[in-house]
């Protein structure tokens, strides 16, 4: 077997892509343990449908989840030979759910959603971008879920009827998703799937990406089991990623720290000069304030002093 590579979009925040289609391939591959070159794109432009991901293993070039999962079956790389007849059919299901319920979810809170596109998602994938690609992309991807959302709500002329609507059905679907987990460490037994693959990929940018508007975000949070899906993943498939994200955390607020530290002494002085040019400053305005009254008062009594002088000589 040739050597696989993988491009995929750059991760963020913990996560090891930021984009839900190419954490679902790299999850899956992840899962089964296949010898994989993974790169980070900067440009799709050459891309067969102009996206990531792309899967390249010799002259098959796969762009899509469902050929590649087959595609590395054939090479008997597969998650899902465990599973039993009805429960592929019932994976099958949820999968397509998962497709109606959450996605336009997910399309709407980091697409749509003006605050976090301007704020979170342009900004990010422009970052993982090369010039000029960095002003097309971004705003194409938008138009994509803007027609999407529009083809599946057009009926509502309010789109904060239409938020109102996406996320109810989202949090529904995740309701749903919650009771079928349970206390399971997968959704079928002990065992990842490709299912397991993909809401980790729906669950994961949601739960580490510091959207705005966190309507969705903070839904996925507040389910403990699902939270603790995401979390158990992230650490037993991308440690390497995770342990990253937290040295920098951890450098960047020590850094920040020792920056305060350092600026102390030079604060402390500022305050203790500022103290004393404003002592300084005041006990200045009480003297000269005391010296011309004691020069007004001098002044009246030697007025009054004349004018006594001047009606003793009268007399």
């Amino acid at each position: 077997m040739a050597n696989i590579e993988l491009d995929i979009w750059r991760g963020e925040w913990g996560l090891a892509s930021i984009d839900l289609e190419c954490l679902k391939v790299l999850t899956y591959m992840k899962f089964i343990g296949v010898p994989v070159r993974v790169r980070e794109a900067s440009n799709p432009f050459f891309t067969p449908k102009g996206s990531l991901p792309v899967m390249r293993d010799g002259r098959t070039v796969l762009t899509n989840f469902e050929e590649v999962v087959e595609y590395l079956k054939s090479l008997h790389y597969s998650t899902d030979v465990h599973l039993n007849q009805k429960q592929a059919a019932e994976a099958s299901a949820f999968t397509q759910y998962l497709r109606d319920k959450l996605y336009p979810a997910y399309q709407y809170a980091w697409w749509v959603d003006e605050k976090n596109y301007g704020d979170v998602t342009r900004p990010t994938y422009a970052k993982a971008l090369q010039i000029p690609f960095n002003f097309y992309y971004p705003s194409r991807y938008q138009g994509a879920a803007k027609e999407m959302i529009d083809a599946l709500y057009g009926e509502h002329s309010d789109l904060k009827e239409v938020e109102k609507t996406i996320y109810n059905e989202a949090e529904k679907c995740l309701k749903t998703l919650s009771d079928r987990l349970g206390e399971s460490e997968y959704f079928f037994g002990n065992r990842p799937s490709s299912f397991d693959a993909t809401v980790f990929a729906y669950l994961a940018p949601l739960v580490k990406t510091p959207l705005p508007n966190a309507t969705l975000s903070n839904h996925v949070k507040g389910i403990a089991n699902l939270s603790r899906f995401v979390a158990r993943i992230s650490q037993k498939n991308f440690r390497n990623v995770t342990d990253e994200y937290n040295r920098q955390n951890k450098k960047q607020s020590q850094g920040t720290q020792s920056e305060r530290e350092a600026q102390f002494p030079n604060a402390t002085r500022n305050k203790v000069l500022a103290g004393l040019f404003a002592t300084l400053a005041m006990t200045g305005y009480a003297v000269a304030t005391g010296m011309f009254q004691d020069m007004k008062d001098f002044q009246h009594s030697q007025d009054y002093s004349e004018m006594f002088e001047n009606d003793e000589d009268d007399n």
